[in-house]
């Protein structure tokens, strides 16, 4: 019994537990049309990764601003 509980834990999806034994066999050519397909929506990015990750995207980025400024600024002062 305890096997039974852990395999129906792992199983993806529980359409297959509405099989009738025949069916389940896959001896049987019925067509299966109570199945639903459920469409996993997209996980939200956590706040304590999303943070991180928008100063690793934006550093270089006002780095290269500040950089394009500070060489645009030297060269207007030298001419």
């Amino acid at each position: 019994m305890e096997s039974a509980a852990s395999i129906g834990g792992m199983k993806a999806t529980h359409s297959i537990d509405r099989l009738v034994p025949q069916e389940a066999s896959g001896h049987s050519t019925a067509r299966i049309t109570s199945a639903h397909w459920h469409l996993r929506r997209r996980d939200a990015l956590p706040l304590g990764e999303a943070i991180p990750l928008w100063f690793a995207i934006s550093s270089p980025l006002i780095g290269l601003i500040i950089g394009f400024l500070g060489a645009w600024f030297v060269t207007w002062l030298t001419s």
